[in-house]
């Protein structure tokens, strides 16, 4: 089948936030997008089934030998993608359930490669994924999604970026992220790694015994997309 776009664009994803043991700060807020899209863009709903994330965290610190490195997925990632004829202006939004944060599946974890190698047993499993689902965190009851929102597309000689809004509780946060992406008949495929900080996105690494044990600041973020038109 004829490949009718092959480009760079953004998507970046829930990446930012299931970073276990994060707190949030002072929010920001930012302006909704259109339901409708651009005019003239062409709506790609995503498909949640063939959709995922994966962000990869480590332990940091003097004592981070007897911290975990962890895996986090998502497969319940829900959205829109509008594709307009004119790359800059197409635009999206997607909501992620945090409670459909996977914590350290024993399979993915085997799928990481040997640093996460060492399976954890299913309380050190639970105990992450309520702290990081609790009130001091991503607060789950409150707060049941995080949210998404492509703000401005750009394309230049080095490929094509997106401002991506970033929505955490009631705090907002802005990050610029490339992405491989490709068009092709009725469907959007999207995929890509990077890196960023938490405290990039105004969030603050979990410590305990005054920093000694920590979260490091840095993630690794890995995604899979994929969107259908009708």
């Amino acid at each position: 089948m004829h490949i009718e776009r092959r480009q760079q664009w953004v998507w970046a994803a829930a990446v930012l936030l299931s970073v276990a043991g994060c707190g949030p700060r002072p929010a920001a807020h930012a302006p909704a997008v259109s339901a409708n899209g651009p005019a003239n863009g062409t709506a790609f709903q995503l498909d949640s089934g063939a959709s995922e994330i994966w962000l990869f965290l480590h332990a940091d610190g003097p004592l981070a030998k007897v911290g975990h490195t962890h895996v986090i997925t998502n497969h319940d990632l829900r959205g829109t993608v509008w594709l307009h004829p004119q790359p800059e202006q197409s635009t999206c939004e997607v909501q992620i359930p945090v409670q459909s944060f996977v914590v350290d599946d024993p399979k993915e974890r085997a799928a990481a490669g040997a640093e996460y190698a060492e399976p954890l047993d299913d309380a050190a499993r639970s105990g992450t994924r309520d702290h990081m689902l609790g009130d001091k965190q991503l607060s789950a009851a409150q707060y049941p999604s995080v949210s998404l929102q492509c703000r401005h597309i750009s394309t230049g000689a080095q490929g094509t970026t997106v401002e991506l809004t970033v929505i955490v509780r009631d705090h907002s946060s802005q990050l610029t992220v490339p992405v491989q992406w490709q068009h092709q008949g009725n469907t959007l495929r999207a995929e890509g790694e990077l890196s960023f900080t938490q405290t990039a996105l105004g969030l603050e690494p979990y410590s305990l015994l005054f920093g000694a044990l920590r979260v490091s600041d840095e993630i690794r973020a890995r995604f899979r997309l994929v969107a259908h038109t009708s």
